[in-house]
């Protein structure tokens, strides 16, 4: 059977296999009892109120200007515990204030010895207009810096009908099979990114030069893949805070997520150097890398600690691809040549 078929249903297989084990194996189990109480705080102003029932609690709010919140402290919870935190939510009528977080909201805050965290905050679900009850779940790392917790319910300069029922907290850890399945699919797809990246470095024969670039592109893909949330988090804020000292006119023109540019122009030199470097092949294949590299590294953060596959950032990786083929097809054009230019 040809290569190019092989990796045809060999993609087709782990996608496959990756999304049906994602979404049919438990990822967590409880590991310990429910951390939260009857005892619940709350601030309420004017004709705003918070009623408490046996099975959760109602907050209203007909005032704009103030918070509405529902609070409970939990007991220092041990750095690197992992929580999960779920409820089923209702909102009626909510109307959201300026900001982003004035909202019907449900969130877990770490707190130091001194002030509120909220750069350690997880939102579970932040909602505007009327939605029915549905159950929202968020998982939450404890900071080494901070292990005392406050889950909040809060109408934050929103007005609105905010209602939360069988609230629960309680740590939790992996399920064997899934990390199981995790390290298998996480190999599996090591291996598939290899033998594409194999089957064009071996294609033909080709200088260092352009088999470093290759090497260099899919290397830049994989790492910004395989990065934690928080450690992408971390750099993206580095180089921000880098750029924003040397150039403020730099600073200007940066619109976007620097992770996607980052991407994009990975994809774009992808696209580029497999362009030249497999000349000869037909043109599908060539995409077919493109499309296949740029949906199996979405398929993969599935598995990735903090990282979610999204559609958007596909089409951002596949369209990056896609003109750097473009871009090479146009040199040939122009320069009446099928031949690679190195």
């Amino acid at each position: 059977m040809p290569l190019f078929k092989i990796q045809c249903w060999l993609f087709i297989l782990l996608a496959g296999a990756t999304i049906a084990s994602h979404t049919w194996i438990t990822q967590y189990e409880q590991n310990g009892s429910e951390l939260l109480t009857s005892h619940w705080q709350y601030k309420a102003f004017g004709n705003n109120r918070v009623d408490l029932t046996s099975t959760g609690f109602t907050l209203l709010s007909n005032n704009a200007t103030t918070i509405t919140s529902i609070y409970q402290n939990i007991p220092e919870v041990m750095p690197g515990t992992i929580l999960l935190l779920s409820a089923n939510v209702k909102c009626n009528d909510v109307v959201a204030g300026e900001k982003p977080w004035n909202q019907a909201r449900l969130l877990l805050l770490q707190v130091d010895e001194e002030k509120e965290r909220w750069d350690l905050s997880t939102v579970i679900v932040s909602l505007t207009g009327t939605h029915d009850w549905k159950n929202y779940q968020g998982i939450f790392t404890v900071s080494p810096e901070t292990p005392n917790i406050r889950i909040i319910a809060q109408l934050s300069q929103a007005t609105g009908l905010l209602q939360v029922n069988n609230i629960k907290l309680y740590p939790v850890r992996e399920t064997r099979m899934f990390t199981m399945t995790r390290n298998i699919t996480l190999s599996a797809w090591g291996v598939f990114f290899l033998l594409l990246t194999g089957s064009c470095l071996f294609n033909s024969k080709h200088s260092i030069f352009s088999r470093l670039l290759l090497v260099c592109a899919f290397i830049s893909i994989i790492a910004g893949t395989t990065l934690p949330e928080d450690a992408k988090n971390q750099v993206s804020d580095e180089v921000k805070a880098h750029i924003h000292t040397q150039s403020e006119s730099l600073k200007a023109t940066i619109l976007w997520d620097l992770s996607k540019i980052w991407h994009f122009c990975s994809f774009l030199l992808l696209g580029l150097i497999i362009s030249v470097m497999m000349a000869q092949e037909p043109l599908s294949r060539v995409i077919f890398i493109v499309f296949s590299l740029s949906a199996g590294t979405e398929l993969a953060q599935l598995y990735i600690e903090g990282r979610t596959p999204l559609v958007a950032d596909f089409f951002i990786d596949a369209a990056g691809g896609i003109i750097g083929i473009i871009l090479i097809n146009i040199f040939y054009i122009k320069h009446n040549s099928d031949k690679p230019f190195y």
